[in-house]
C-alpha cells in the first residue's frame, strides 16, 4: 500500500507533469504567436507613427509656407493697392495734361493761322512798299526831269 500510493503519486505527478510540460508548451506557441503579432503590430505602429510624423512635418512646413504666402499676399496686396492709386493719380495727371495739351495746341493753331495772315499782310505791305518805291523813283526821275527842263527854259543856251 506505500508502494501502491508512491506508485499512484508518481503516476500523478507524472500526469500532471505531462499536462503542464502539454499546457507550458501551449501557451509557450500561444506567447510566440502573441510575441509575434505585437512585433508585427509595433512594426505598422512605428511605420504608421513615421509615416505620421512625416506627413506631421509636412504638415508644419504647409503652415508655415502658408504663413510666409499670406504675409507675402498681404505684401503683394497692399503694393497692389498702392500701384493702383498711383496709376489712378497719373492717370488723372495725364489726363489733366492732355487737356492742357489740346488747349495749346488749338492755341498753336490759332497763333499759326494768325502768324500766316500777318505774314500775308507783311507781303502785302512790303509789295505795296515796292510798288511805292518804284512810284517814287518814277517820280523823283520826273521831278529831276522837269527840274532840268525848267533849268532850260531859265536858261537857255545861247
Amino acid at each position: 500500500s506505500l508502494l501502491g500510493l508512491i506508485l499512484l503519486l508518481s503516476i500523478g505527478i507524472a500526469a500532471c507533469s505531462v499536462y503542464y510540460q502539454y499546457t507550458y508548451t501551449d501557451l509557450h506557441s500561444k506567447y510566440e504567436v502573441s510575441n509575434e503579432t505585437l512585433q508585427k503590430t509595433m512594426r505598422e505602429y512605428q511605420e504608421k507613427e513615421r509615416i505620421l510624423d512625416a506627413v506631421l512635418q509636412n504638415l508644419t512646413i504647409a503652415e508655415e509656407r502658408e504663413e510666409v504666402l499670406g504675409e507675402k499676399y498681404t505684401t503683394v496686396e497692399t503694393e497692389k493697392e498702392k500701384l493702383q492709386a498711383d496709376l489712378k493719380q497719373a492717370n488723372e495727371a495725364l489726363a489733366s495734361l492732355q487737356k492742357k495739351h489740346d488747349q495749346l495746341q488749338r492755341d498753336y493753331d490759332n497763333l499759326d493761322r494768325q502768324y500766316e495772315r500777318l505774314q500775308m499782310e507783311n507781303k502785302n505791305l512790303e509789295n505795296k512798299i515796292d510798288d511805292l518805291n518804284d512810284e517814287i523813283d518814277r517820280r523823283n526821275a520826273e521831278i529831276k526831269k522837269l527840274k532840268k527842263r525848267i533849268a532850260e527854259l531859265e536858261h537857255p543856251t545861247e
